[in-house]
């Protein structure tokens, strides 16, 4: 099925749930941004050697004081903070945008694995549908996402 047509009909389901039209349009960019960035992270070499600072690290300013961020650690923290790839963070920060987006009482889900749809919306009709079931295997409905034109 061509973008397009997959796109069309997201729209349509989502209208129909209740979504804003201005959301359903900030749901299928990061969906393609966070496609575009699945598809980096599985197989480029030097997405993962690009190395920053994890998030969560205490920084200390120009006055040599500490100061926590406040921000999420996104490394495996075994009581000291690793640099994390560059591009762990441009994917929270794309998820991150993605669940502002939503209304209160959608849910926003993602998944590394560009094989398949790597953002998913649970709209609140679904609630029932999902009870009882574990976060791996809940009902949404797939954002579409552009092709991400890499060529390896």
């Amino acid at each position: 099925m061509s973008y397009q047509r997959e796109r069309d009909q997201f729209m349509v389901r989502m209208t129909a749930e209740g979504l804003p039209y201005g959301t359903i349009l900030t749901l299928l960019r990061q969906a393609t941004t966070i496609q575009r960035l699945a598809e980096l992270a599985c197989s480029s070499e030097a997405a993962d050697r690009d190395r920053i600072p994890c998030p969560a690290m205490p920084r200390i300013n120009n006055h040599g004081i500490i100061r926590e961020t406040g921000d999420p650690c996104l490394c495996d923290y075994d009581g000291q903070h690793h640099p994390i790839p560059r591009i762990t963070l441009q994917d929270y920060y794309a998820e991150q945008r993605a669940r502002k987006a939503v209304p209160e009482g959608w849910q926003v889900t993602t998944q590394g694995d560009p094989r398949g749809y790597t953002l998913r919306v649970i709209p609140p009709s679904y609630a029932e549908r999902n009870a009882g079931r574990d976060r791996f295997n809940l009902d949404a409905i797939g954002v579409p996402a552009r092709d991400s034109r890499l060529r390896f």
